[in-house]
């Protein structure tokens, strides 16, 4: 999705009358921009990259807060607490919204009744990853490992509800491998143990991998998007490697409590899309891996909706569940 910056510019001018009354009253409170996941990771730059424009632009201050755990659970709680005034919000990729529920075995929390959409920002493609050391170069030779020795089936993922989870289960079953996604609680410790080749495999964002791909300490052997990155070149598709049909975005966007102001949501993503406009942005990144997105909280709230519809056949099929 590409955002219409001067058709969005007109969509905020209808509400502008509005906006002023409620922007006075957030404004007079610290804004908190929540994580799903811990410190170090490219939504956490992300975050704090979109902290900085909105601090300079709304004058007052931003800071970025991880409240990580249960697949973004934990966030979503914390986030709930407080007043529906623009004070708290939350960044998380579409699985945290979209899908936690889905997974829950008793769900906790209802996103059509307890939260709303800001804007997207930015989305990146879920990436099969291994140690240089592991001697795999490409996707057929990992899984050829694995078929060797199923130990190396263990991939690990940043959440136990990710996107990459669910690819994992549904590649495991069609070329009928002991693929299994052990569950990191985010991308930072699942990082770490990668690079000490601790973990056989990870099914997580490529932008949590791709400094260290460039720099050899990692090799990406594949990623799950419709086409190759011009961002990344030379690592093909999972359907390039030989494996059609799989195909996971992890988005990045912007949530509130619901119930807040219409003017307030729209102030921040006029803000938000501004800054993805801007070429520095857009530089940085392109550097981490992340596209820029943008666009209306309805457009987002369009999208929540339909990752909901595309996956929920497949959750329910995978048997994969969470207390949450």
């Amino acid at each position: 999705m590409h955002f219409n910056r001067r058709r969005f510019i007109a969509t905020l001018g209808a509400s502008a009358t509005l906006a002023a009354p409620a922007l006075v009253r957030a404004q007079a409170k610290q804004l908190t921009i929540i994580l799903t996941v811990p410190p170090g990771t490219s939504s956490d730059t992300l975050a704090r990259m979109l902290g900085d424009r909105l601090r300079a632009k709304l004058n007052r201050t931003v800071v970025v807060e991880s409240k990580s755990g249960a697949g973004g659970l934990v966030a979503i709680q914390h986030m709930r607490q407080f007043d529906a005034d623009g004070s708290y919000i939350m960044m998380a990729p579409n699985s945290a919204v979209s899908l936690l529920p889905l997974f829950a075995t008793k769900p906790t929390f209802d996103y059509e009744t307890q939260l709303c959409t800001v804007v997207e920002c930015a989305s990146a493609p879920m990436a099969f990853t291994v140690h240089p050391d592991s001697g795999v170069k490409t996707l057929t030779e990992y899984f050829d490992s694995v078929r060797k020795d199923p130990k190396k089936g263990s991939i690990g993922v940043p959440s136990p509800v990710s996107m990459g989870a669910l690819v994992i289960h549904q590649l495991g079953k069609q070329i009928n491998l002991p693929l299994q996604a052990i569950p990191y609680r985010g991308g930072s410790p699942l990082l770490a143990d990668l690079l000490g080749n601790q973990i056989p495999a990870s099914g997580s964002i490529m932008p949590d991998y791709l400094e260290n791909h460039r720099a050899g300490k990692l090799r990406i052997l594949a990623h799950a998007s419709e086409k190759r990155s011009p961002l990344a070149p030379e690592i093909p598709t999972i359907t390039e490697a030989g494996y059609p049909g799989y195909v996971a975005v992890t988005s990045f966007g912007l949530y509130a409590k619901n119930g807040l102001p219409a003017a307030v949501a729209n102030d921040y993503a006029g803000i938000v899309n501004e800054a993805l406009a801007s070429a520095p942005v857009v530089e940085a990144l392109h550097k981490m891996g992340l596209v820029p997105v943008g666009g209306t909280p309805a457009e987002l709230h369009k999208k929540v909706l339909a990752d909901r519809a595309r996956w929920a056949p497949v959750i329910k099929e995978s048997g994969i569940k969470m207390d949450a």
